[in-house]
């Protein structure tokens, strides 16, 4: 399934959620983790490497600043139980992610991320029947949850277009933040 949160969190948690988040350090762009990245990001709880497609170095326990988060995300029943790592990544207008789909046999069946400052599509495309392709808006402060097909059979991504249209809406891109729950297994 597929499932889509309007405003799943406030202006004021957004505000302080950046606000927080670009106090601490981004990765990528030649930083580690993950120095080659062209985005920035951040990992907590544990660090996937995408070079070597393998969690690197220690679990650590997720910052206190996500617990109202991920309270809401149990309150929700979209987890049954607290996920395990997080990803914040950074786009910047003119940034976007390739098609794919979150690696199977390191994360586990839910996935969830919440956009920040922007809105953006998210494309969908049938990993088999490539025909078969759905593009979501994803309006700011909103969370998309992916389990079960939209979780393993389709591939998601977001274009590196300025300006996007989606059942008839003109979307114009801006720098957005993501905050992407996984339970690495």
């Amino acid at each position: 399934g597929l499932d889509l949160l309007h405003e799943f969190v406030t202006t004021e948690e957004e505000s302080l959620l950046i606000q927080q988040l670009d106090a601490r350090l981004w990765g990528g762009q030649g930083v580690e983790p993950n120095p080659e990245m062209k985005r920035r990001h951040q990992h907590y709880g544990g660090v996937f490497s995408y070079r070597f497609r393998r969690v690197v170095g220690d679990m650590e326990a997720l910052p206190s600043m996500f617990n109202f988060l991920t309270q809401r995300l149990l309150d929700h029943q979209i987890y049954t139980k607290s996920p395990n790592s997080i990803i914040v990544n950074e786009y910047e207008a003119g940034q976007g992610i390739m098609p794919h789909v979150d690696a199977p046999r390191i994360f586990g069946p839910t996935i969830s991320a919440l956009s920040l400052l922007s809105d953006c599509v998210m494309t969908f495309q049938h990993v088999k029947e490539q025909n078969h392709i759905y593009r979501i808006h994803l309006p700011r402060r909103s969370l998309v949850v992916m389990n079960g097909s939209s979780r393993y059979d389709y591939k998601h991504s977001i274009s590196k277009d300025l300006v996007e249209y989606v059942n008839g809406l003109e979307i114009v891109r801006d720098r957005r933040v993501s905050i992407t729950y996984r339970d690495l297994l």
